[in-house]
């Protein structure tokens, strides 16, 4: 049983993340209570894809982890079984070193980063109440600026939240890992998470020698958002047997006439912005900015060795 799709032809690239204190968490957030977990792998896709390539890919890695944690589990229940049958009984060495072998080949944590073509998604919080001519309006606008891009498209997800959209010059990262491998992690402190390691990218990234100091707060909704109360990006995860999904959108150089013409994301006459906009006179790359998230969110996971590698969908090989 393959745990990952098979990638060829790749090797992985480490760097190691200093611990830094940073503004909003006094240092790390949490810590990975397993080794597997104390390496960060970022697969950073460097092609435009179709959204429902990138839930596939998703998904590949999240039924790893899924299936890795029912084949944990069973082991963990056939020694506490044989444990109260046999309460003197031990383990022979080689049987002891197969299973610490195979609990040892836990799936490391994972984010995917992507840019998708137009593509507006909705949550599980307007499943039963979107109508056909919604979709139909979303699926036949037309952009302000980005006039070549292909037509979007509507699909539905299972992540938590509303309406949003997803579109070249904007990061989608995807978040899969399992929230038990970490020490008082639950499912609202990831969120959490997510959104300080954004707020600390807008904050921290520099290009070409300048920093984007983009000033970012947290509001009642989730997400991000610039002190002038517009949003600059969006999360909404998904969590099935304490293995996450989805993750967040930040916008870098996207058209916003995608979202500004629509009520995403349960904002009524909301403004969404983009680090364009806050920082025109500075060209910034949306490779750079899902670099630098992942280095934050390392930080904040107590992690040191970030693994970074550069893909196509070409890459991604079709077996498990």
């Amino acid at each position: 049983m393959l745990l990952f799709p098979r990638i060829v032809g790749l090797s992985y690239k480490k760097i190691l993340v200093p611990i830094v204190w940073t503004r909003f968490f006094s240092g790390k957030v949490t810590i990975p209570v397993e080794p597997s977990f104390k390496v960060l792998r970022h697969l950073q896709f460097t092609e435009i894809l179709p959204f429902e390539r990138g839930l596939e890919i998703q998904e590949k890695f999240v039924r790893a982890n899924l299936d890795f944690k029912q084949l944990q589990g069973k082991i963990k229940n056939q020694l506490t079984k044989l444990q109260i049958e046999h309460p003197n009984g031990t383990i022979n060495p080689d049987e002891k070193k197969l299973i610490d072998n195979i609990l040892a080949m836990k799936p490391n944590p994972m984010v995917l980063t992507f840019q998708f073509e137009p593509t507006y998604t909705g949550g599980k919080r307007i499943k039963k109440s979107i109508t056909k001519e919604q979709i139909e309006t979303f699926e036949s606008f037309q952009p302000t600026t980005q006039k070549s891009n292909k037509s979007p498209k509507f699909v539905q997800t299972e992540r938590g939240g509303q309406i949003t959209f997803h579109g070249p010059g904007q990061v989608v990262a995807y978040l899969v890992m399992d929230l038990k491998s970490f020490k008082d992690f639950p499912a609202n402190k990831l969120i959490s998470t997510i959104e300080h390691a954004t707020i600390n990218t807008l904050k921290d990234t520099t290009v070409d020698g300048k920093p984007l100091q983009i000033e970012a707060k947290l509001t009642d909704c989730t997400g991000v958002w610039t002190v002038n109360n517009a949003k600059i990006a969006s999360i909404g995860v998904h969590v099935r047997r304490s293995i996450t999904s989805h993750g967040v959108s930040i916008n870098v150089n996207t058209d916003l006439s995608y979202m500004n013409s629509f009520d995403l994301c349960g904002i009524h006459n909301g403004k969404h912005t983009s680090i364009q906009e806050q920082r025109p006179n500075i060209p910034v790359d949306p490779s750079l900015i899902a670099i630098n998230f992942v280095k934050q969110l390392a930080k904040l996971l107590g992690i040191e060795t970030v693994e970074r590698m550069q893909l196509t969908e070409a890459d991604i090989e079709e077996q498990t």
